[in-house]
């Protein structure tokens, strides 16, 4: 079984990622399997490096409407949802299981299992953002058995965390980085492994420094992860003012290692000229963009305005 084949029915860019950013995975393997010994009727040629700033999110799909709508979505390529601990509403209180929700909610009418035997029939890709160490230990199982069921035609699957303290939360280190890399170098080898730094809105702790990318580096090979793909997660607000920093740890990363710049909350200040610097000088081939949509449609204009000086988008 190969888990990162393509599916036809996938939109053209999401296609092209998973072959230039993802290799082809097969689930015994932990290396990609050489694309010259696969059928070329399996993906078309393309003509260069696709724009993964195109690539679009759904973001906190964390309710059974919102994976509706999101599946519903034909605009939507990638569905972005969180997991905790909790209980499942209208269920035992007592038994806590991962499910579909952010902190602080702890009741959610979906659970992480459910979520992921939705997602088997949408042709869309996904990223699993776990909030702590104790509920993505508890997923591990349900994550084995959601990647066996999957059949040969697939979809992208990214497994994410913030491992390491960052701007503005630096007495906060998330999710266990051992515990984490451990798993997705020897259990998940074929998902991306998408790594962050907590983070905290802060006007004086405001971006990444020198020491958070050397440290994020180190990690990663100790831990070899070294054979599947990375992104990055960097928070919109903080990678505009480290646009130095972190395209740096772009060009010096192996080939296939991307960015994915985020923001969730709209009181965040955000200078999209810097942003935009910083897609231009890593290129939009190594960059993807989970943005709140008026955040994202700034992205695409000339960005010379501070966000904080513009309407919000609220949701």
């Amino acid at each position: 079984m190969v888990y990162c084949a393509l599916s036809v029915s996938l939109p053209a860019v999401l296609s092209a990622l998973l072959v230039v950013n993802s290799g082809i995975f097969h689930p015994a393997m932990a290396t990609p399997v050489d694309e010259d010994t696969q059928d070329p009727s399996e993906h078309e040629e393309s003509d260069g490096p696709p724009d993964l700033t195109t690539v679009t999110f759904a973001h906190g799909t964390n309710s059974k409407q919102k994976l509706r709508d999101a599946i519903g979505n034909t605009t939507i390529e990638m569905i972005e949802a969180d997991i905790v601990m909790g209980t499942i509403t209208g269920a035992n209180k007592t038994k806590r299981i991962p499910i579909m929700a952010h902190p602080p909610a702890t009741t959610s009418d979906l659970s992480l299992e459910q979520f992921l035997k939705t997602v088997l029939e949408a042709p869309k890709g996904i990223k699993l953002d776990f909030k702590s160490s104790e509920a993505f230990e508890a997923s591990m199982d349900i994550l084995t058995n959601f990647f066996n069921d999957m059949t040969d035609e697939t979809f992208p699957v990214w497994l994410n965390a913030d491992i390491l303290p960052g701007p503005g939360a630096r007495d906060n280190p998330g999710v266990n980085a051992t515990l984490f890399l451990t798993a997705c170098a020897t259990k998940f080898p074929f998902a991306t492994v998408s790594v962050g730094w907590t983070t905290k809105w802060s006007q004086d702790d405001n971006k990444y420094l020198p020491e958070d990318i050397d440290k994020m580096t180190e990690l990663l090979n100790k831990h070899c992860v070294v054979s599947q793909p990375v992104t990055f997660a960097v928070r919109a607000a903080y990678a505009a003012n480290s646009v130095e920093a972190l395209t740096n740890l772009i060009n010096s990363s192996t080939e296939g290692t991307t960015l994915t710049i985020w923001n969730s909350s709209p009181n965040d200040i955000v200078d999209m000229e810097a942003v935009n610097s910083l897609i231009k000088a890593v290129g939009k081939d190594k960059v993807y963009l989970d943005l709140l949509p008026f955040v994202d449609s700034a992205s695409k204009s000339d960005g010379s305005q501070l966000l904080s000086d513009r309407p919000r988008y609220t949701h």
